[in-house]
């Protein structure tokens, strides 16, 4: 998954080795071979490659909310006209549910994203302290992780070994994360 963050990468030609338009077109298509056309463009784009577009943070909230917004308004207008009320009273009451919904929902997911930030950022900032004061332990639990996806320990100690460099160090905490 993507961070949003860029990483130098020493010895990089003037830019990404693949055209994003023609590789997510070979993609649509299953044509392997203009997949490969499409990442052996050597360096000539200065495009960075992104996952999912703008909006893509807001899908799960939208979809969410629109699904508790629609079930929620139908029961209550529902509920109110079986119980014989007046139509005005019926439309009333299911825009007064559609306002309170909207206002429940957008603030509800305004704090938990906020908490989910913090809580986030404290992580970040305990993994940072570990990483300054004792390296070699976030080393081995990292190590031990890839040996669970199936890495020998050799490997596995060599790819991490290398990521922890100091010169790295921030790509390396982002990994962990």
């Amino acid at each position: 998954m993507s961070d949003g963050k860029e990483y130098e990468t020493e010895g990089k030609a003037d830019g990404p080795t693949r055209d994003l338009e023609a590789a997510r077109a070979a993609y649509d298509q299953g044509d392997a071979d203009a997949s490969k056309a499409a990442h052996d463009v050597s360096g000539a784009l200065n495009a960075k490659e992104q996952h999912g577009g703008e909006a893509s943070g807001y899908i799960k909230s939208i979809v969410f909310g629109g699904m508790d917004g629609i079930i929620t308004t139908f029961a209550i207008v529902a509920a109110v006209a079986g119980g014989g009320l007046s139509t005005e009273v019926v439309i009333l009451l299911g825009f007064s549910n559609l306002l309170a919904d909207a206002i429940s929902m957008g603030l509800g997911d305004y704090l938990s994203t906020k908490a989910e930030h913090e809580h986030i950022f404290a992580e970040r900032a305990r993994e940072e302290w570990e990483y300054d004061n004792y390296r070699e332990g976030e080393i081995k639990e990292m190590v031990e992780l890839y040996i669970k996806a199936g890495f020998s320990e050799a490997d596995a100690r060599t790819i991490l070994e290398t990521m922890a460099k100091e010169q790295y160090r921030d790509f390396f905490i982002d990994h962990m994360m």
